[in-house]
């Protein structure tokens, strides 16, 4: 006698996300907006676009996060940009299967009008203690007075002057800025009085990685311990193994209270791992909204 059975509906699985460029909209002499979509696959996705005036970019916009398993449009505001510059631009999507870089493309910007103020930051993403220079040009002002103005985070208060100086004999200006927080500038040229577009410049977290044995036994447990700058009190941190596919996350400690370092207030943290082979290892600090994503050095461990 046969006995039937039912078999089970397939179930989709999640897989690496799919990224396709568009184009760039409301393009000025300084700014522009990026435009693609991301299929996420089923599985948290980041997203965020590079951008440079060469294929090689270096530089990103800050990232979105998505998940479903429907395509969905993703844009990013770019400022500070140079007149008269093309620019290439792709997307670019990561999840735990994989990463997707979508087509290059590129825009160029027009010239600029007569006393128009540009405005970059390099680097645009900076690790906490570390100097960004702000420059830019008063098309055809030279020797006219300029003010810095900043807005940290949660920008909410008013720009406030940080800086003054004055373009020199080819209408260019720099300031260098040591940021604390996720921050937006501007410059005024004066007189008249023309403002610079926005650009927001984003401080990494500085992370410490320390391992108490970097030669230790198979199976022996190891402690892993660091700081973080500023203080994040109350937040986790991932700590991460290196494996063929990526980053792996093997333990997740609250950051609690620490001495503070020169004047800096700092979090602590500390893990007991079991090792059991040699590897490659990290300490991340996923994103706030007052700081981006930080992480310390790599670490390695040799099993013996």
């Amino acid at each position: 006698m046969a006995i039937g059975c039912l078999a089970a509906p397939a179930t989709a699985l999640a897989g690496a996300p799919t990224a396709t460029t568009g184009t760039a909209s409301s393009v000025t002499a300084t700014t522009a907006t990026l435009n693609g979509t991301v299929f996420a696959n089923k599985e948290p996705t980041t997203v965020r676009f590079e951008y440079g005036t060469t294929a090689g970019y270096g530089q990103q916009t800050p990232s979105g996060t998505f998940s479903g398993n429907a395509t969905k449009a993703f844009e990013a505001d770019l400022t500070g940009l140079a007149p008269s510059t093309t620019y290439h631009f792709r997307i670019v999507a990561t999840n735990n299967s994989g990463t997707d870089f979508g087509n290059d493309a590129t825009f160029t910007t027009p010239p600029a009008g007569p006393g128009a103020v540009s405005i970059t930051a390099a680097p645009p993403i900076v690790r906490f203690g570390n100097k960004v220079t702000i420059s830019g040009q008063v098309a055809g002002r030279p020797n006219v007075r300029v003010e810095l103005e900043q807005q940290p985070f949660p920008f909410t208060d008013p720009f406030r002057n940080l800086a003054q100086g004055m373009t020199d004999t080819a209408a260019n200006y720099a300031f260098q800025v040591t940021p604390t927080l996720n921050t937006k500038y501007h410059v005024v040229a004066r007189p008249p009085r023309t403002t610079s577009a926005d650009i927001l410049v984003l401080v990494r977290t500085r992370v410490g990685l320390r391992l108490s044995d970097r030669t230790p036994a198979r199976g022996a447990r190891v402690r892993f311990r660091g700081s973080v700058f500023p203080a994040h009190d109350g937040s986790t941190v991932k700590i991460q193994r290196r494996t063929r596919t990526g980053w792996k996350t093997l333990r997740t400690p609250v950051l609690a209270t620490a001495t503070p370092i020169d004047g800096v207030a700092r979090s602590k943290y500390r893990a007991r791992l079991r090792i059991r082979r040699s590897g490659a290892f990290r300490t991340v600090m996923p994103a706030h909204a007052d700081h981006a994503r930080g992480k310390s050095p790599r670490r390695r461990a040799f099993v013996h």
